[in-house]
């Protein structure tokens, strides 16, 4: 009989320690701050009714709701001790070897798009309307939209989630082939 209640409670034992949900705090934490860009950005984009403004502040906006949605995809699988993984091309997804270089990299081009925002709003910050005022604007939500782009990005990384970027042309076709160049297209404007 002691032998019977032992393995009972050696069976309960190892199952309470198999119940507790793995942490999502760091992820939890990821979800709410995009929750509040949400927020920032459908403000943003009731305050125009049309255009280009109107546009750029939608694709944005789609942006951090799709970036929350994979976090939650992935904290929901968490919750439920439901595996994840990710195939491309018929292959497993595995993070990069190199991931903590390229976090950094990323944080580093992060900063130096929030630093372009900062220029560009103190800029746009100017004008009142007229064709400067709107050029000052689209400059500003133009950099919004690199942030959002470039922080999916990372957010996606950090939660070894696979990041589906443009497919570069065939090198035959006679085109270049897309070279990203992180934050540094809002200079040729």
């Amino acid at each position: 009989m002691k032998k019977y209640l032992n393995i009972i409670f050696l069976s309960l034992f190892l199952a309470s320690g198999c119940s507790n949900v793995p942490s999502t705090e760091e992820i939890n934490g990821d979800i709410a701050i995009l929750e509040a860009e949400i927020k920032d950005t459908k403000e943003t984009v009731q305050q125009y009714t049309g255009g280009l403004l109107a546009i750029l502040s939608s694709v944005r906006l789609e942006t951090l709701r799709a970036t929350k949605s994979m976090l939650e995809q992935k904290k929901k699988g968490f919750q439920r001790y439901i595996p994840l993984s990710y195939s491309i091309d018929g292959k497993e997804y595995f993070p990069p070897a190199n991931k903590d270089d390229l976090l950094h990299e990323i944080n580093n081009d992060l900063k130096k798009l929030q630093q372009d925002l900062s220029k560009a709003e103190i800029e746009s910050s100017k004008y009142r309307g007229g064709l400067l005022g709107v050029l000052s604007l689209t400059q500003v939500v133009t950099v919004k939209n690199s942030l959002a782009f470039l922080d999916q990005r990372r957010l996606l990384l950090k939660h070894d989630i696979p990041y589906y970027s443009i497919v570069p042309v065939p090198s035959g076709s006679g085109e270049p082939p897309f070279k990203p160049t992180l934050g540094e297209d809002i200079n040729k404007f």
